[in-house]
């Protein structure tokens, strides 16, 4: 055995071959290579300035109690968490939203706001586009739907009634000069800009138009 009470200096490499148990610290200003850290523990603790992990592959976050929580002077702002096969993000701080932004242009974006005041309403700072035949679907019974093919946009209420409830004025603008009403997809009657003249069309042979009060 090899017992010192004082400073050891080492000028060259010194090789451990068995187990080095240190009670105090280590310090190492050069800095530490190692294979793999096993940490006894719960805390790795940096008194101040910034925290640094720079790898060659990938940073892999394996949390066998299914929780990522994130903390600011120790109070809990939020988490990640894996139940079975979902994945949350959940803002922990009452009221709080969630916002997802990015850079345009060299310019800060907020992308999109959930507000947790409001139940978690979403609102888009731009617009919401859909890809061709792509669909939109609100309700549990996606009983509106909002969709395009490319070409045409449809708002469809398949499962129920439409109403369009504006405190204004309601404005209908079709450059192709007219307006079709339909009844499972054939056309019952027609609004017709004729040269600026307003034509009203029955689009139905031998159907009347009655006006009733």
């Amino acid at each position: 055995d090899l017992t010192v009470t004082d400073d050891v200096a080492i000028g060259g490499l010194a090789t451990v071959g068995g187990t080095l148990g240190v009670t105090g610290k280590i310090t190492a200003d050069a800095g530490i290579d190692i294979d793999n850290i096993n940490i006894d523990g719960t805390t790795i603790a940096l008194s101040s300035g910034d925290l640094t992990l720079d790898v060659a592959g990938d940073i892999i976050l394996d949390a066998d109690g299914k929780d990522y929580l994130f903390k600011d002077a120790g109070t809990l702002i939020a988490t990640m968490s894996s139940d079975n096969t979902d994945f949350t993000i959940r803002s922990e701080v009452s009221d709080r939203d969630l916002k997802f932004e990015g850079n345009d242009g060299g310019a800060t974006v907020v992308a999109l706001t959930l507000d947790m005041s409001d139940a978690g309403s979403a609102t888009f700072s731009h617009n919401v586009k859909l890809p061709d035949n792509g669909v939109l679907a609100l309700g549990a019974g996606s009983d509106l739907s909002l969709s395009s093919n490319g070409t045409n946009g449809t708002i469809a209420a398949p499962n129920g009634n439409l109403t369009v409830d504006v405190g204004g004025v309601i404005n209908l603008d079709s450059d192709g000069g007219g307006i079709y009403f339909k009844d499972a997809g054939t056309t019952i009657a027609e609004f017709i800009n004729n040269s600026s003249d307003f034509e009203l069309k029955v689009a139905v042979q031998d159907k009347d138009i009655r006006f009733r009060g």
